[in-house]
């Protein structure tokens, strides 16, 4: 299980190099037994940054949220600050991968990310190699400002991919003052991981998220209470239902 992250001032957070020129990364938090992480990645084409050659897969889910730049995996549809994508495990996607400028995105994957490529895959849009579905199935989100939004006490809120039978999922959420996250101390049915794309909050032990700041609450953990004077616009995934 991942151990709690409270708070996370991403902007003081140096930037690791894993390895290939132009990548770059920091780890936010991390199951230190199946591999399941959420990490802050930035690349840089102008330092020789290469996207994958070629169409792949993965064993596991990948998902993720742009923060900066733009990027495609089609060279068709273009993921800018905000735009989402979630890939089920082995879905086929990454046909004509590119990155023009430099890019920063949130990924969240289930486990150490595997690649698998396929040289003359069927179709130029993405599709699954196992033998069924998913559940939780391939989710594209290019402006989920120009989607449809759900009010709810005090704020908006854009489904970006949910588990249907389990819960799971992401959503991106815009507050307005007076907006409140739940009562404190309640402790946590599931996991909840938060990242503060724009505004600020405030939380009941007085510590305040601005842009860039992240949390990680495993289930059990009494919530602590987050509050909005003005308006924020926050990156939210929860687990599923802890056992």
């Amino acid at each position: 299980m991942r151990d709690p992250v409270p708070f996370l001032d991403t902007n003081a957070m140096p930037w690791a190099k894993p390895g290939p020129p132009g990548i770059y990364s920091k780890l936010l938090s991390r199951d230190p037994e199946t591999g399941e992480r959420t990490a802050l990645n930035r690349l840089l084409p102008e330092e020789g940054m290469n996207p994958p050659g070629a169409a792949h897969y993965h064993h596991t889910t990948e998902e993720l949220l742009i923060v900066k730049g733009r990027m495609s995996f089609d060279s068709k549809v273009w993921l800018t600050p905000q735009s989402y994508c979630f890939h089920p495990p082995e879905t086929v996607h990454g046909f004509k991968s590119a990155v023009p400028e430099e890019s920063w995105f949130l990924s969240r994957v289930g486990r150490e990310l595997d690649f698998n490529f396929v040289e003359e895959p069927k179709q130029l849009s993405p599709y699954y190699v196992s033998e069924s579905p998913p559940v939780r199935s391939v989710a594209y989100h290019a402006d989920p400002a120009g989607e449809s939004w759900e009010p709810v006490n005090k704020a908006s809120c854009f489904t970006l991919s949910l588990d249907p039978e389990t819960g799971e999922g992401s959503v991106l959420l815009k507050t307005e003052a007076g907006w409140s996250s739940g009562k404190d101390g309640e402790p946590l049915p599931r996991f909840e991981e938060m990242y503060v794309l724009d505004g600020s909050l405030s939380c009941s032990d007085g510590q305040t998220y601005g842009q860039g700041c992240y949390s990680f609450e495993s289930p059990g953990t009494k919530r602590r209470t987050l509050t909005c004077d003005g308006s924020a616009t926050i990156y939210f995934t929860i687990g599923p239902p802890a056992h």
